[in-house]
This record gives structure tokens, C-alpha cells and sequence, in this order.
């Protein structure tokens, strides 16, 4: 049964809408360290427009431990969207695997 992600995800969240817990693709995963701690940034997509993303310290094992994989489909659950040297990042505190690819 294919996943449908949210129409207009990324758009949503850029205007401040952080109660809608969409669906979006993780495109990209790339292992960064950041103040000592391992990070990891994400690059997410709702199918029309992409995103640059963290996820909290947290969720690491989410992506050590393969459940979270580029192709993965996840349901943004509790986020925040942060301006960096004007960059816009969505950082990711929670968030629930729909489709493992």
C-alpha cells in the first residue's frame, strides 16, 4: 500500500504550522559532530519541496540502528523550525517511522 506524504509539508512548516504532523521522505542522512556530540542532519521532502533537518541527540539510535534510512517515511510528531546564518532547519524531537522505505 503506497504512503502518501503531506502536500505542502515543508510550506507549512516555513509559515509557523507546527501542530500538523506530516508525513515526509528522508532524502539524505549525513553524520555530522557538532560541540563533541554526534549529530545527525537529515534533508526531508513532502514530495514537492526539500528541507534541511537535525534530529535531537535522542533519535540517534533511530539512525544507528537502521530503522531510519534515506527512503524512510516518517510522521513528524514534535518540531521546531530554527534560522542558522539564514538557513531555515527543522529540528526534529519526536517523530514515528510509517515506512522503513
Amino acid at each position: 500500500m503506497p504512503v502518501h506524504l503531506t502536500a505542502n509539508a515543508i510550506s507549512a512548516i516555513h509559515a509557523g504550522d507546527l501542530n500538523a504532523k506530516p508525513l515526509v521522505q528522508v532524502l539524505d542522512i549525513k553524520a555530522r559532530t557538532i560541540a563533541n556530540q554526534e549529530r545527525y542532519r537529515l534533508v526531508i521532502s513532502d514530495g514537492e519541496l526539500t528541507q534541511d533537518a537535525m534530529i535531537a541527540t535522542q533519535l540517534n539510535d533511530r539512525v544507528k540502528t537502521g530503522q531510519i534510512v534515506t527512503g524512510s517515511v516518517v510522521q513528524l510528531i514534535d518540531y521546531v523550525c530554527n534560522s542558522v546564518h539564514s538557513r531555515k532547519y527543522v529540528v526534529h524531537f519526536s517523530l514515528a517511522l510509517i515506512s522503513p522505505r
